[in-house]
């Protein structure tokens, strides 16, 4: 209660200080402007055309009453001693807290230091009566403050780097398992430089050589930058978008829709050259699924189950091919009218352990299923059976518990004998499907919590390196886009938000139990720029570390 108050009556005085620059700014001005014109109306006369007199607002000097002329010079030599006072007075406290390295490349630097150069001209023309003087100053001072505005821009730019992961991670998350909005989608894609009305999905999976899961990052940089390089040729930047997913799997987002007909031939010819190229200079082998283009940019997430489906059907026929999933209608005719892809949708979920969407893909393929056993009664055993093999295959492929899955196959095929039509299937699917799902869920709640543990173990013991999220995501053998949707799950904190709440609680511990200086502290934590770390530090904590110090140690 105490410091709420005490921080209260600092930002009111802070208030009062402000009012009363603005109040001396404004009696300065009025008075140049006033002084200025008087002087202007008893000033000589310069020269006279179709009646209007031209007057020198520069002279006279020492004319009663008013000495215009006098007063004028008097507010400029004020003024500029003002901007000096305050600029020399900003240099000095950011030079003590910060390095001499960071504090010239400090845009606070550059600016004040343009102010303090521009002050001493103003107050030496002003005085020599020698305009010239700071006329010319004024360059010097302009290109300083181009240079600040440069250095802002970088940082713009940095900041905008470093969001570009999340905004991606949001838009994977969006597409593959939640319901999003057309406005949402929107944002998160103008956020990134691209168009709203990209159409189509694209997933590649990637294997080495022995035709395994390659979890070389490295490596996927190196494919990434084929693509981007291919991609490049045929569409503007603004027209697609690599998303690095997990299980080593990259997604690709463009626009395909406009000259749909040449468009596709070129996709697919472009894809097979990256293929070959990957293959060439990388000995890796690439699956290749294409979903279907659709107008509507909340139709994307259909695309994406497409493009999914296209890549595993690829998968099981020579594990290195390109499929569009219009092509798999083509080849499995026969199979149109039993569910296959509400079933492969339903394994993936089971698979991942996401129950949710499991109940919900299990609903659209009980809807089918009905359908199809309607037509076909004396299968249904048999599609029960291979269903159940199906479920419990995915969930081991998930992680789970092989031998009590296979327990409970036994089970559920004795279960199968007393099933004599599709009504009594619903309720019964349902509850195999949820008791397989929550077996998965608990070995990836186990697996997570041992993955984030140690994770934040690792942080703790690297905090005061320049870490990365991909740092920590390579420390832990886990995909960068991955461990940030994991990281955030588990911990309900960003990445950056847990280093930097580790790094501000490291500080309170040197402030409290050192004497190092602001500087020396930001150091020892991990930053670079001790200023940036000061207004971090009294963001998160209500005061400056300064005063946090004084304050615990008067306790």
């Amino acid at each position: 209660m105490l410091a709420a108050n005490i921080f209260k009556k600092r930002k009111k005085r802070i208030r009062y200080k402000e009012i009363f620059i603005i109040c001396i700014c404004v009696l300065l001005g009025l008075t140049y402007v006033l002084f200025n014109t008087l002087g202007t109306h008893a000033s000589y006369k310069l020269f006279e055309f179709a009646n209007i007199t031209a007057y020198d607002n520069l002279t006279p000097s020492l004319l009663a009453p008013y000495y215009g002329r006098e007063v004028t010079i008097s507010v400029q030599v004020i003024t500029g001693i003002l901007l000096f006072i305050f600029s020399f007075y900003t240099l000095i406290k950011l030079k003590l807290e910060i390095s001499f390295k960071d504090f010239i490349k400090n845009k606070i630097f550059l600016i004040n230091t343009g102010i303090l150069i521009f002050a001493l001209s103003f107050i030496i023309g002003s005085l020599a009566r020698q305009w010239w003087i700071y006329y010319a100053t004024s360059i010097i001072s302009a290109l300083l403050f181009g240079g600040s505005v440069l250095i802002d821009i970088k940082e713009v730019y940095n900041y905008y780097e470093k969001l570009v992961p999340f905004i991606k991670e949001d838009i994977i998350h969006n597409v593959a398992f939640s319901e999003f909005s057309k406005k949402k989608l929107t944002e998160m894609l103008h956020g990134l430089g691209k168009k709203s009305n990209l159409d189509t999905f694209i997933i590649i999976k990637i294997r080495d050589n022995n035709l395994k899961l390659s979890y070389d990052l490295e490596k996927i940089d190196e494919i990434l930058a084929i693509i981007k390089k291919y991609f490049n040729s045929l569409f503007s930047d603004e027209n697609y978008i690599l998303l690095p997913l997990s299980n080593n799997k990259i997604g690709i987002v463009l626009r395909l829709l406009r000259d749909y007909g040449n468009k596709q031939i070129y996709i697919l010819e472009v894809l097979e050259d990256i293929k070959e190229e990957v293959n060439k200079k990388l000995k890796c082998f690439l699956t290749i699924g294409i979903g279907r283009s659709y107008k509507k940019i909340e139709d994307l997430r259909i695309s994406y189950f497409e493009a999914l489906n296209a890549q595993e059907y690829a998968e099981k026929l020579n594990n290195s091919g390109i499929i569009h999933v219009e092509n798999i209608t083509e080849l499995d005719r026969h199979i149109n009218k039993y569910p296959v892809k509400e079933k492969e949708k339903l394994l993936s979920l089971i698979k991942l352990g996401d129950v949710e969407n499991s109940k919900k893909c299990l609903k659209d393929f009980l809807h089918r299923f009905k359908i199809f056993i309607d037509e076909r009664p004396d299968i249904l055993k048999v599609r029960l059976y291979e269903l159940i093999g199906s479920l419990i295959d995915s969930a081991i492929l998930g992680g789970g518990d092989e031998e009590k899955l296979n327990e409970l196959i036994i089970k559920y095929f004795n279960d199968i004998n007393y099933i004599k039509d599709v009504e009594v299937v619903e309720e019964w699917l349902t509850k195999v499907v949820l008791e397989i799902v929550n077996i998965v869920v608990k070995v990836y709640e186990r697996r997570s919590k041992l993955i984030i543990e140690n994770a934040k173990k690792y942080i703790e013991n690297n905090y005061k390196l320049q870490l990365s999220y991909k740092d920590v995501a390579k420390a832990v053998f886990i995909s960068p886009s991955y461990f940030l949707n994991l990281f955030k799950q588990e911990t309900g904190f960003t990445f950056v938000d847990y280093l930097t709440n580790i790094r501000i609680d490291k500080a309170k511990e040197l402030l409290l139990s050192t004497g190092l200086n602001i500087n020396q502290i930001a150091y020892e934590i991990g930053f670079n720029n001790s200023n940036y770390f000061s207004s971090l530090f009294k963001k998160i904590v209500g005061f400056p570390a300064k005063e946090y110090r004084k304050k615990k140690q008067l306790l």
